[in-house]
C-alpha cells in the first residue's frame, strides 16, 4: 500500500505565499495535522512494516517525522531531493497579488491549473512528472507492507500523474486538506482515505 501526503500547514501557507523550494516553518495547525496524519496512518499500519519517503524541504521533512513519531516501528523518513516542490523561479516567496503586479496578465493568460508553471526561470510540468516518477517507481519498489511518501501540494499532483498515468486535469482533487491521506492504488487510482 502506498499514501501520498502532504506537508502540513506553514507560514507561507497561512500568508499565502508561493512556497516553491523556499522553506518555511510548520504552524502550530501544521504541526497539529501532521500528528493527525501519523495517528491516521498508525491506524492503518496495524502492525505492518513501515516506510516513509520524504521530500528535503523542512517542512515535508518535519511533517514526515511527525508522522513517523507515531508509527512504531517506522523507517524513515528517507530524504528523496526527487520529491522536492516544483520551482516557481522568481516566484518562490511571492503572493498572488505580487506575481500579478510583477508579471500583469501573465497569470491570467495562462491555463488555470497550469499558471504556476510560468513562473520565470520555473520548472515546466514535464519536467517535474519526469523528477518524480522515478522516486515514486522507487517506493513502489520498497519492500515495506505500507510506504508512505510525504511531498508537496503541487509535486503531489505530479505523483499522482507518474502513478494514475492520465492527465493533469485528470489528477486535480478539488478541495485536497493539507491533513488527507491519498491512497495510490495498485491498479493506478487515487483514493482519499
Amino acid at each position: 500500500m502506498i499514501l501520498l501526503l502532504r506537508h502540513g500547514q506553514t507560514e507561507f501557507n497561512a500568508a499565502g505565499r508561493l512556497q516553491g523550494q523556499l522553506d518555511s516553518p510548520l504552524t502550530d495547525k501544521g504541526r497539529d495535522q501532521a500528528l493527525r496524519m501519523g495517528e491516521r496512518v498508525a491506524a492503518l499500519a496495524a502492525g505492518r512494516k513501515v516506510s516513509i519517503h520524504s521530500s528535503p524541504l523542512g517542512r515535508a521533512l518535519e511533517t514526515a517525522r511527525l508522522v513517523a513519531s507515531r508509527i512504531p516501528g517506522a523507517i524513515g523518513p528517507r530524504p528523496d531531493p526527487r520529491l522536492t516542490e516544483i520551482s516557481f523561479g522568481q516566484w518562490d516567496g511571492l503572493t498572488r497579488h505580487e506575481i500579478d503586479a510583477g508579471w500583469p496578465g501573465l497569470r491570467a493568460s495562462a491555463p488555470e491549473n497550469r499558471w504556476f508553471f510560468h513562473g520565470p526561470d520555473g520548472e515546466t510540468l514535464e519536467g517535474l512528472v519526469a523528477r518524480v516518477a522515478p522516486a515514486l517507481a522507487e517506493v513502489a519498489a520498497d519492500p515495506a507492507d505500507l510506504r508512505v511518501i510525504v511531498s508537496h501540494g503541487i509535486a503531489g499532483w505530479a505523483v499522482r500523474m507518474a502513478h494514475t498515468r492520465r492527465s493533469p486535469e485528470e489528477n486535480i482533487i478539488d478541495g485536497l486538506q493539507q491533513d488527507s491521506l491519498q491512497h495510490l492504488t495498485p491498479d493506478g487510482r487515487v483514493e482519499l482515505l
